[in-house]
């Protein structure tokens, strides 16, 4: 390959990324993969102070030398975190300068306001990632605190991705760590797939299936080599794109997540990134799993819970949501897919009849509980809720209110249904040590 010839990987048809160049030095690349790929457009950065200092001011070096005359840069102060929140893409895209292509130079929240920002505005735009952290930089959909509820926003995906590991490796050691523990998740979100297949809810796609599930275990065997975790984290992207849905990335691991940021959750007065609060809600889901797996479905249906009434279901929610920072639309969601009567007694057959067949399919899946956790300590990661910030008390009740904040199936609900969510949760005291 010759020093002009732009180090290219392929991209499945028909998405919205068009063109992902990644290698060593891939940044001086990035003039010729915007002519090629927006020609006539005037590039425009954003970034924040510190990814305007680890690539950002080179990428505008780059792009002056080749003549390109790009828009003056946006660049969001890097002191205090920058948060994902819907206002900011709002203000990008007010601010965007016409017939430009926005190329966002960052990590995952810089990309996922510029992700958004450009859907509003209806341009396409270029991903300069500068850390291998999380599997959002390929992905449709941002997400994005909306009125306060973390949610995915939905907007296309990058039409390229420029992605040179030099700077990637430049950034904080922690940011790979949290990227790995985010392609791992696959593994559980793969599990809950499984299940919301098995229940009748959303049936597996096997060309989906097979790009994210088909690679993970070698994506995964490593810790510290950062283009394969970055492969993996970009494919992950790109099964979103095919599904036009995060089903494929996405489980009751990242709802945990979701719940805690929501919460404010921080350690030690510093937010915790996503790769490290999904990397515990993975270890817990696996847990709530191994319930299934393990336990007779004579012994579990002995403990079930009754099914409760709408009013009780109603006061329960209320409870779980006395904080008050989750939105309106987790009530709504949750009584939108709480069944009674009738309806709950044929769900709980069909979990019955299916139980053991499932925890055979799930127990082929999964990683073990002590197998996650000992790749996750490998690869410098936090196990335990306290390595987050997190208390027992907002641990357990992070788990009990995520089956709430999404219309998406998982072992949540699945546990909810059948009256055993809180019998399950009793495997939780193994990650409280």
């Amino acid at each position: 390959m010759s020093d002009n010839t732009m180090p290219v990987i392929p991209v499945p048809a028909g998405l919205d990324t068009r063109c992902f160049v990644l290698g060593k030095g891939a940044l001086k690349y990035l003039p010729q993969l915007l002519k090629q790929e927006f020609p006539g457009l005037t590039p425009w950065i954003a970034a924040d102070t510190n990814t305007w200092e680890a690539a950002g001011k080179k990428a505008q070096q780059y792009l002056i030398e080749a003549g390109m005359a790009p828009a003056e840069p946006w660049i969001f102060p890097g002191t205090p975190v920058l948060h994902p929140d819907f206002a900011y893409s709002e203000k990008l895209s007010a601010v965007m300068p016409e017939k430009c292509v926005p190329v966002a130079v960052g990590s995952g929240v810089i990309n996922d306001l510029v992700k958004c920002a450009s859907g509003l505005k209806k341009v396409a735009y270029c991903c300069v990632p500068t850390a291998c952290s999380v599997d959002g930089f390929t992905s449709a959909g941002a997400a994005l605190a909306v009125n306060h509820n973390k949610q995915t926003v939905k907007c296309p995906a990058p039409a390229a991705l420029c992605a040179d590991v030099t700077i990637m490796a430049t950034a904080p050691a922690p940011m790979l760590s949290s990227g790995f523990a985010d392609l791992l998740t696959k593994v559980v979100a793969g599990a809950d797939w499984i299940i919301a297949d098995a229940a009748g809810e959303q049936p597996i796609r096997e060309d989906v299936w097979q790009l994210i599930q088909g690679n993970i275990r070698r994506w995964v065997a490593d810790s510290s080599d950062m283009l394969n975790i970055f492969e993996g984290l970009a494919a992950t992207g790109y099964s979103m794109q095919m599904m036009l849905d995060s089903r494929p990335a996405s489980g009751s691991e990242h709802l945990f997540s979701h719940v805690w940021e929501m919460e404010g959750l921080q350690k030690d007065g510093q937010d915790v990134s996503h790769g490290f609060k999904v990397g515990v809600g993975l270890l817990a889901t696996s847990l709530l799993m191994e319930y299934i797996i393990k336990t007779p479905v004579t012994e579990a249906f002995s403990k079930a819970a009754p099914v409760l009434s709408e009013e009780e279901r109603s006061a329960e929610i209320d409870a779980l949501l006395v904080k008050n920072c989750y939105g309106a639309e987790p009530k709504k969601i949750s009584l939108a897919k709480f069944r009674t009567g009738q309806a709950a007694a044929e769900r709980r057959e069909l979990i019955a009849g299916i139980w053991e067949d499932l925890g055979k399919k799930l127990a082929e899946q999964l990683y073990s509980f002590e197998e996650l956790q000992s790749m996750l300590k490998k690869a410098n990661c936090p196990v335990t809720p306290a390595e987050i910030g997190l208390s027992r008390e907002q641990f357990l009740h992070g788990i009990r209110t995520a089956q709430l904040i999404r219309n998406r199936y998982t072992i949540l609900d699945f546990l909810y249904e059948a009256g055993l969510l809180d019998e399950a949760m009793k495997n939780l005291e193994r990650m409280m040590a």
